[in-house]
């Protein structure tokens, strides 16, 4: 089982890189953040347990239309921040409408900036924290394609915390089942093999 530290506890006395949620002090790393102490032969970061999804470029998001005024639309991101998607069209897109689509940018004001958008439509969407995507992602997508396979279901993931599935209702449900499997067990190891079994004997019942 993983570490889970609170602010200010210490994670190393060794000359270790640091990444997101840890800093040095007095030759000393330590946790900025409540979260699970992720720590290598060289390299040492914490991972939130809890958080709001901050929009970063290259991330893949699921929105809501909110609205829509000349050639652009405004969507919502269940983020602090919503995106702006220029159209060609102003019938591309409508208000209530399901994307995914692309952050190509955010500006020093936190303005995001969208493109690439696809309708989603005919499946269910779920929502997570935004902290557990890389978990339910997988190392290299292989949680993802666990879902995927076993299931044989259609998956969207946002980064912005939001999952989008399509397939038979019973298989839909079985992901739900496994994502929270997920969500309880993010810290854990040996998940990975754990859903997989879940999955298939779920699926063969």
């Amino acid at each position: 089982m993983r570490e889970i530290v609170i602010p200010g506890e210490k994670l190393s006395d060794k000359n270790l890189k640091t990444g997101y949620g840890a800093y040095v002090k007095q030759g000393k790393i330590y946790a900025s953040m409540h979260g699970v102490a992720i720590k290598t032969n060289d390299y040492v970061k914490v991972v939130p347990l809890r958080g709001k999804y901050m929009p970063r470029e290259g991330d893949q998001v699921i929105g809501i239309i909110e609205g829509m005024r000349f050639k652009a639309a405004f969507v919502e991101l269940n983020s602090a921040y919503n995106g702006y998607l220029s159209l060609e069209r102003e019938d591309e897109c409508h208000v209530g409408e399901l994307i995914i689509a692309r952050v190509i940018e955010v500006s020093n004001v936190k303005n995001v900036t969208l493109e690439g958008a696809r309708p989603l439509y005919d499946g269910k969407l779920l929502e997570v924290q935004p902290v557990k995507i890389p978990r339910i992602i997988g190392k290299n997508g292989s949680m993802m394609k666990i879902l995927r396979d076993t299931t044989k279901t259609t998956i969207f993931v946002g980064r912005n915390g939001r999952i989008f599935i399509k397939g038979e209702r019973k298989q839909i449900l079985n992901v739900e089942k496994a994502l929270d499997m997920i969500d309880e067990q993010a810290h854990t190891h040996g998940l990975t093999a754990r859903v997989k079994q879940f999955l298939e004997q779920e699926v063969k019942a």
